[in-house]
């Protein structure tokens, strides 16, 4: 299990840590400084790569990260390697434990040098790896003036960059770029995970993330509450309760899609498939007339039926999945509200959000998952300001609609008002018109399988993600939804 702190929280730790438990703060600057050396050394120059590191060029701020980098400066001055160290602001900015790692360069006699882009550019250029220790955790407003500058002329050079706690310039909470960030190969964060790392545009940013708590206990941490979890695939499937030797169709589950509204006949059926990939006993289609034999056709499984048949279906059904392919004319408001008229748990995407979003109510009996852009209709926002705060989106859908709300998206969150779960599994390649249906037709399927609301969205989306990872790793130009769901059979297994 992996546990996400907000910056403020991890700060607040970082105190605790000194002031309570008695550990100097330049011991924890060596441990982190100590840590991101290891990584440096370990992942840009393996051992059994044919090629050494020789040269390395330190960016210091006049905080506490740039004290991690004067660390980083230490040891690999230490080491034999060639080390040229720049300040971004002035030494007699420099205080408390980031002075006294400063101090300590300059008594083994390495000199900082006012950074200036242009006279430095060479020797960046040169460097084996650039180490970003320019801005911390602390960041809350956007890199401007001649910061901005620096930081897009860093990443022009397309050095390899280990980045010291966070990227400078990202939002450590959000994952959102302050104006302008630095581009990173590795990044090492230290004391806690930031969320910001994974979400948004925070993994474009951070590359591969490394992880020390630098041995601090447990009793550190209690102070603070997380704002995250993350649990592996393995954790949520053994949530699935297993089915007993005598089990028969009926008790596999029943679910119950309504969708698939004209000319949106693969939306529908892109759920119903996933539905039954995942293990469903019974898988049951309200969808348009004219869609019922095609669909039968296609998928022999599955029982098709039109509007008139509704309420009479939706009554033997475990769960109901609604709105992939619904539409938002007459018809698709008619099952609408029909569905809500049953008091069977609901999974509900697409369309049917956006008609939730024209008549908002509150229930606990539902799993939501919207995208940006429909959580975007459901709170009167944009997505811009959905993507600029994640945590806060998600919690304000919560508060608004009950439930279990799953926000997609990069660092798909899922929440039950208690509790935010992060899926750090998934890739760019499943951004595909048809994969949202999928995922509603492996929720839905969860729910009727007896795991709760909770249990089934953490896992359905955990699957979702993993399966279009295993699929992108046969070198697809795209991970199509339907090549996701014959996948979906190995991992449920």
């Amino acid at each position: 299990m992996k546990t996400f702190y907000s910056a403020s929280s991890a700060q607040q730790i970082d105190q605790y840590a000194i002031q309570q438990l008695g550990i100097p703060g330049i011991l924890l600057m060596k441990q982190a400084g100590f840590f991101a050396f290891q990584t440096l050394q370990k992942k840009f120059f393996p051992s059994t790569s044919n090629t050494a590191l020789k040269t390395i060029s330190v960016l210091c701020g006049t905080g506490n990260n740039g004290g991690d980098g004067f660390i980083v400066a230490q040891l690999a001055k230490q080491a034999g390697l060639t080390v040229h160290i720049y300040l971004f602001g002035e030494a007699n900015q420099l205080k408390d434990d980031a002075l006294t790692a400063y101090q300590e360069l300059q008594a083994i006699g390495i000199t900082t040098t006012p950074f200036n882009f242009a006279t430095h550019q060479s020797t960046l250029q040169q460097s084996d790896v650039i180490v970003d220790a320019i801005l911390g955790i602390g960041l809350d407003r956007p890199v401007t003036g001649q910061r901005f500058n620096d930081i897009q002329q860093i990443n022009q050079l397309n050095r390899p960059v280990l980045a010291l706690d966070i990227p400078s310039g990202l939002h450590a909470d959000t994952g959102n770029v302050l104006g302008a960030a630095i581009r990173a190969t590795h990044t090492c964060t230290f004391i806690t995970q930031k969320i910001g790392l994974y979400s948004f545009q925070g993994s474009d940013i951070a590359g591969k993330v490394h992880y020390s708590p630098l041995y601090l206990k447990t009793n550190a941490f209690q102070s603070q509450t997380p704002i995250a979890y993350h649990h592996s695939l393995d954790h949520w499937l053994a949530q699935r309760p297993k089915p007993p030797a005598s089990q028969h169709k009926g008790q596999a589950g029943t679910v119950c899609f309504i969708g698939g509204n004209h000319n949106m006949m693969g939306a529908i059926q892109l759920a119903a498939r996933a539905s039954l990939h995942t293990g469903a006993g019974l898988v049951k289609v309200i969808t348009q007339t004219e869609h019922t034999i095609a669909l039968t056709q296609q998928q022999p499984e599955l029982m098709c039926y039109d509007q008139s048949q509704l309420n009479a279906q939706v009554q033997h059904a475990n769960v109901i999945a609604i709105g992939p392919g619904l539409g938002l004319d007459d018809w698709a408001t008619q099952c609408y509200q029909a569905a809500l008229n049953h008091p069977q748990p609901k999974v509900m995407d697409a369309d049917a959000l956006k008609l939730l979003a024209q008549t908002p109510q509150k229930q606990n009996n539902w799993i939501l998952t919207p995208h940006p852009g429909e959580a975007a209709q459901l709170l009167n926002t944009t997505s811009q300001a959905i993507q600029a705060d994640r945590i806060a989106a998600i919690h304000a859908l919560h508060k608004k609609y009950g439930g279990i709300i799953v926000l997609k998206g990069n660092g798909t969150l899922v929440f039950d008002g208690e509790q935010v779960e992060i899926c750090l599994a998934g890739n760019p390649r499943m951004a595909v018109g048809g994969m949202g249906d999928t995922l509603t037709g492996i929720i839905a399927t969860l729910v009727t399988q007896g795991l709760s609301l909770w249990n089934a969205a953490c896992l359905g989306v955990s699957l979702h993600a993993h399966a279009g990872d295993q699929v992108a790793q046969k070198n697809r130009t795209a991970v199509l939804p339907s090549e996701l769901t014959l996948q979906l059979c190995s991992l449920v297994k």
